[in-house]
């Protein structure tokens, strides 16, 4: 079965998760599943991973002043900030498919290895770091990624730094001490950290920066080459669309999912 493109160009970080969300759970409810890759871009946000605490990731007032989206994702991990200079992807493959492999790093490495090959075919200089499943220029890191595997889904989505604001990156997730505390679930704390890495632009490292239109074909015949599947341009069906709206009204628009509730 050919892969699905879809281009999304909503940068509402909110209304993005929860397409992501949609796309995982309505493919795990299929007998014959889409597999899918997906572009979009957000505004100004930082998100944190789904067993995060946001107060020990986030620079809370930081946020505040700069107008900076807090979201939560339904896949754990740790906090990425996201911009218009970051390009986000979100690949969703059908595990019953003889070329996605059973072990989670093995999918990592194929998938997001892909990518790093497709940077490296324009001219940037990337490799695939397997000890954190993310891309590296020259020992920095330009993706942050999460997964999800659950009935016959293999859901991998991250940010791919081009030209984002790195010194805003850095304030918004240098959380100061003192804030207000927020517990997502106050029966299932577990507040996991993230990894701190330094991280870099593929700007900061190419004479001339691709576009993001050959970034996003180069990307898409990569995965062409380790799916052996044709991918062609598609739209949400509308029971992602149904799922997104009512994810999007239950979870993603709601502070106590983003934030959790004070302490």
């Amino acid at each position: 079965m050919e892969w699905r493109l879809i281009t999304e160009d909503n940068t509402n970080v909110y209304w993005n998760l929860a397409f992501d969300e949609a796309i995982a759970r309505v493919a795990a409810s299929q007998e014959d599943k889409q597999s899918t890759i997906r572009f979009w871009r957000s505004d100004k946000a930082v998100v944190i991973g789904r067993f995060q605490c946001v107060h020990k990731e986030v620079n809370l007032s930081y946020c505040l002043d700069n107008e900076i989206s807090i979201a939560r994702r339904f896949t754990g991990g740790g906090a990425v900030y996201h911009d218009l200079g970051n390009l986000n992807f979100s690949i969703c493959a059908n595990r019953s498919e003889d070329y996605v492999p059973k072990k989670l790093n093995e999918i990592y490495e194929l998938f997001i290895g892909a990518i790093s090959s497709a940077l490296q075919s324009v001219g940037v200089p990337t490799k695939y770091d397997p000890s954190h499943s993310c891309i590296r220029i020259n020992d920095l890191k330009i993706t942050g990624t999460a997964g999800w595997l659950k009935r016959g889904v293999a859901f991998l989505h991250g940010t791919l730094l081009i030209n984002a604001n790195l010194l805003m990156l850095r304030q918004s997730l240098s959380p100061p001490s003192g804030q207000s505390v927020f517990l997502r679930d106050r029966t299932r704390v577990r507040c996991m950290k993230s990894k701190r890495d330094d991280v870099t632009n593929i700007a900061d490292h190419v004479r001339e920066c691709p576009s993001d239109g050959t970034i996003k074909n180069v990307i898409t015949e990569s995965l062409e080459k380790v799916s052996g599947r044709s991918i062609e341009r598609g739209a949400y069906s509308k029971e992602e669309k149904d799922t997104a709206q009512a994810l999007y009204q239950s979870r993603y628009s709601e502070s106590e999912w983003n934030l959790g509730k004070p302490a």
